[in-house]
């Protein structure tokens, strides 16, 4: 039954859908020759923004750790097409599985990682600009205690790489990334720098332990006098307010970050030299061992042991419930997020295979035009062929053709649903 999945790049096969957005499709498959699993993300050539292509070069020039590992990218029929390496779960749908917030502990030891990998963008020359707990993942796997950052889809150079000449001070700019934890900075309209990658990821910190901040809900007549409540939230409230009933750490972390100046070069072992002192003061062991690691099937009444060392107490379902309510309700009344995703579109599949090519653009900001270097690597070997490989698979731009067999017109792709595995063993039903 297996025979007939899609194959893209005669290396690769599309098995299911997992996920996708405003910006693509996110398909489960796996290597050909070595059965390997890889995320396939596809985008219609014809969408109003394309952003895979640029997103694959973006990856490849920021290739090394904490960066998924870009396998092959290309347009093939009505697609843009990148293969890149599986990753699990974000933290965003890791704090729901949760009971409550995050540990200290957790949360520690997430913060630690996530600065060495803004430190490494940044050291080459780019600033992410959408700092947010979707946009950190879980590798899988033996790598389930290692963060990864993904999607580079607003990343902007902020300096030159061999001049190192820092971009100018501008104001007036629009917010760019998502409002809940975009940077007092990028609210006011200011260009962004490394201060503000800084700066929203200690907000991201801080909706970890707390499972929530304090202008989430916040409500207004649009979306611009939304923005400005956040900001002035920001803005009045002094870092022991926001930070009360967490260790000291986190207010001297925060006075630290907005202390910096526009083209300061953060600190970046002070910051994370701060965060791991916390687990120093309250003993607690930084041994790679998150909540989700402790979590196992207990029967009802018998506690747990938590991961500061403290006995947790068991689920309860009826408070868990509660609380993803009023996480929800949280997200719907705020909607804070700048770019939301279409309910379906549709997709073309009728043109022909074509090689990759793409206007060097920075990914994701089509008003500000910035070239791209791809990085000078030679192109990978094709693999040597087993026995998997001599299965006959239909290539990708045959799609079409597979399709009208079983019915006629054009699928509608449908952002939200569910990733079941393919019922008909001739096409892969989207």
């Amino acid at each position: 039954m297996e025979q007939n999945y899609i194959r893209i790049a005669g290396k690769f096969i599309l098995r299911r859908r997992i996920g996708g957005g405003s910006f693509g499709e996110i398909f489960l498959g796996y290597k050909l020759d070595t059965s390997e699993e890889v995320a396939i993300k596809l985008e219609n050539v014809n969408c109003k923004f394309p952003q895979v292509i640029g997103e694959a070069k973006m990856l490849k020039i920021l290739s090394g750790p904490g960066v998924p590992k870009v396998h092959w990218y290309g347009t093939e029929g009505s697609f843009n097409i990148m293969v890149m390496e599986l990753l699990g779960t974000s933290l965003e749908e890791q704090l729901k599985k949760c009971e409550g917030p995050m540990s200290l502990k957790s949360v520690i030891m997430i913060g630690d990682q996530i600065y060495q990998r803004i430190e490494y963008i940044h050291n080459k020359s780019y600033i992410h600009r959408d700092i947010k707990p979707d946009n950190f993942m879980l590798g899988t796997g033996k790598r389930t205690n290692k963060v990864y950052i993904i999607d580079f889809g607003l990343a902007k150079k902020y300096r030159d790489p061999k001049t190192r000449q820092h971009i100018p001070f501008r104001d007036n700019r629009t917010l760019t990334g998502t409002a809940r934890y975009a940077s007092v900075n990028s609210h006011m309209g200011i260009e962004q720098s490394r201060r503000d990658d800084v700066e929203a990821i200690f907000y991201v910190m801080l909706y970890l332990i707390k499972e929530g901040l304090p202008w989430q809900g916040l409500t207004g007549k649009n979306k611009q006098e939304k923005y400005h409540q956040i900001m002035e939230m920001k803005m009045n409230m002094t870092p022991d307010a926001l930070c009360r009933g967490l260790p000291p750490e986190f207010p001297t972390l925060l006075n630290y970050i907005k202390s910096l100046r526009f083209e300061d070069t953060p600190d970046y072992e002070y910051l994370r030299k701060t965060i791991t002192q916390m687990a120093r003061h309250d003993k607690i062991k930084l041994d790679n061992v998150f909540d989700w690691d402790l979590e196992e099937p207990e029967s009802p009444g018998v506690p747990t042991v938590s991961s500061t060392g403290s006995l947790k107490k068991p689920r309860r379902t009826k408070k868990r419930k509660a609380s993803l309510k009023r996480r929800e309700s949280k997200e719907i009344k705020s909607g804070e997020v700048v770019s939301k995703e279409p309910e379906t579109k549709l997709v073309n599949l009728g043109k022909p295979s074509v090689e990759a090519e793409s206007p060097e653009v920075e990914p994701g900001s089509p008003q500000e035009p910035e070239e791209i270097q791809e990085p000078n690597e030679p192109q990978e070997a094709e693999e040597p062929s087993t026995s998997r490989s001599n299965v006959n698979y239909p290539e990708f731009q045959d799609r079409q053709r597979i399709l009208e067999e079983l019915q006629k017109g054009v699928y509608r792709v449908k952002t939200q649903g569910t990733s079941r595995e393919p019922q008909n063993a001739q096409c892969l039903v989207f």
